[in-house]
């Protein structure tokens, strides 16, 4: 009978230690997978800043190489409204698609239609009416009249645009390409005010003879009232992008496309730095030999 209860504890205890061993096997193999995981996914939010940056750069530098091409403007622009079409419908497709495809594809879209916003005012096909030159110097209530004047129609339909990607994101689950277009927009309008109210660097090298009338609306100067709020805002906005991306609780492909959207706010702030710092220099300085 002894026997028999010793080799039943005897059996239990085996059976113990053997569920154990099998648990703590388990748990080192979730670890494992856990930090493999981890480093791919490390990889794979740099891989998606580098694409971030890259993408950025070249269609600008395109976008500046182009607008001085007048022999293929409307070729250029009617391509750009094509992308901007093709685009618009592959952001209403996957406007819920939670997958790391789903992130890139919302991203780029909203890239390109944002690429066709700026060839259509720089090329001169969307801007607006033509407006008397001032001859004053600096910023005044009467140049930001005629400057919004001059450049109405585009303004308009960037705000349709603008409700439009917000009702068509507006309950969907993958909403990076609705974050890339309003940071994308905020930039653009945030560096206008800026080269309008006075910077040192104002860019003026990079407009083509399609709307360079505009220069009369930009100011030289050191810097102005408006700089450190958005430079405060932007950099508020993109360490809060980035921040979310480093939150390993988010499911991967909200990682990546935080990751995309923030470098894209970033990309912004250091574009608005290059406005004020006494450096001479800009992103795309590289295309002025190509275009003068």
């Amino acid at each position: 009978m002894r026997e028999t209860r010793f080799s039943e504890n005897e059996n239990g205890v085996n059976a113990v230690s053997a569920s154990s061993i099998a648990g703590q096997q388990h748990l080192q193999s979730l670890l494992s997978q856990t930090n493999s995981s981890d480093r791919i996914s490390w990889l794979h939010l740099t891989l998606a800043g580098l694409f971030s940056l890259g993408i950025w750069w070249v269609s600008t530098a395109t976008i500046i190489y182009f607008n001085f091409q007048p022999v293929v403007r409307l070729s250029f622009f009617l391509t750009s409204l094509s992308l901007a079409v093709i685009s618009a419908y592959l952001i209403y497709r996957y406007r819920n698609d939670e997958s790391i495809l789903g992130a890139y594809i919302t991203f780029t879209g909203a890239l390109l239609v944002w690429g066709f916003v700026e060839v259509s005012f720089y090329t001169g096909y969307i801007v607006g009416p033509l407006v008397r030159p001032i001859f004053t110097i600096g910023p005044s209530w009467q140049a930001m009249h005629r400057a919004i004047h001059r450049s109405i129609y585009h303004e308009m339909m960037i705000m349709v645009l603008g409700i439009a990607m917000a009702s068509v994101f507006l309950r969907s689950k993958n909403r990076f390409g609705l974050y890339t277009f309003f940071i994308l927009w905020f930039a653009h309008q945030s560096c206008k005010l800026n080269i309008f109210f006075g910077v040192s660097n104002t860019g003026s090298e990079f407009i083509p003879d399609t709307v360079s009338d505009m220069a009369q609306f930009m100011t030289v100067t050191n810097m102005n009232w408006f700089f450190p709020f958005s430079i405060t805002l932007n950099t508020l906005v993109a360490y809060r992008l980035l921040h979310r991306a480093r939150d390993k609780q988010e499911p991967s492909w909200r990682r990546i496309g935080y990751i995309l959207v923030g470098m894209m706010a970033l990309l912004a702030l250091v574009e608005h730095w290059l406005l004020v710092l006494p450096l001479n220099k800009s992103l795309w300085d590289i295309t002025i030999p190509y275009i003068h």
